[in-house]
């Protein structure tokens, strides 16, 4: 499964569970731009939601550091939600090839594989 998971930790879990507990084996990649990642901005700006369209006034000072704090947090409980249920979840960021992003995945699945015989 690839997304952005734009929604929260639980419901993402539960929608996609279901595939895990047929027989298959699931792997979810969660994609996101690097300024999603690092909120790398500076000027006070307004900022669309890309969905709703609703747009708000940002002062990347003020907000800056909690954005960060909550995308962690939105990560993490991710990673762990799907952990609890033996989904294995890797991050991805958009600005780097998905070649590589896979290669390093498969590596360290091979790798965990290995470890397990």
């Amino acid at each position: 499964v690839i997304s952005d998971f734009y929604e929260e930790p639980e419901a993402i879990v539960e929608a996609v569970t279901p595939l895990r507990f047929r027989g298959n084996d699931l792997i979810v990649f969660h994609v996101m731009d690097p300024t999603e990642l690092d909120f790398g901005f500076s000027d006070a700006q307004p900022f669309e939601d890309l969905e709703s369209g609703e747009q708000m006034p940002v002062v990347p000072e003020a907000f800056g550091e909690e954005y960060q704090s909550l995308v962690k947090a939105h990560t993490d409980a991710l990673a762990q939600a799907f952990s609890a249920v033996r989904v294995d979840y890797s991050l991805l960021d958009t600005s780097k090839p998905l070649d590589h992003a896979l290669y390093r995945y498969l590596g360290s699945r091979s790798k965990m594989m290995k470890s397990r015989s």
